[in-house]
């Protein structure tokens, strides 16, 4: 195995461990994840994430590129969904000031979001085919 191979399986590992890391804080709730946020959306991100982890080991690098697109394709869906959710989760309350003020409390951990981020960026670009390198 070469150095990019060993590349797109820490990016690939990187993303399942940001799954399953803090993505959002709700006082008394306590912290969420991607399962916690959206069950779908984390099959979605778990499916390609070993989907690459399986090209990244056989040498499929297109496959693995495409692997990280999608991942960041899905991870600012589910950062948009997040976010109108986090905005509109207290629009149940009259008075928009206390509403905006109850809204605020909800925070975004960021770990979670940059070791997915980071890890489909390193499959994107550590994928790419060497200009000097000969095909078979």
């Amino acid at each position: 195995m070469t150095f990019k191979n060993y590349l797109g399986i820490l990016g690939a590992l990187m993303v399942i461990g940001g799954g399953f890391s803090p993505m959002l804080h709700i006082p008394i709730i306590g912290n969420w994840n991607y399962w916690d946020i959206d069950t779908v959306l984390a099959s979605v991100v778990y499916a390609l994430a070993t989907l690459a982890l399986f090209a990244a080991a056989g040498g499929k690098f297109g496959l693995l590129r495409f692997c990280g697109w999608a991942l960041i394709i899905v991870l600012t869906f589910t950062f948009v969904a997040v976010y109108f959710k986090v905005t509109n989760y207290f629009s149940f309350i009259p008075l928009k000031k206390l509403a905006a003020a109850a809204s605020s409390i909800i925070k975004y951990r960021w770990l979670g979001w940059g070791l997915i981020l980071s890890g489909a960026l390193i499959m994107i670009f550590f994928s790419k085919k060497n200009k000097n390198s000969k095909s078979a």
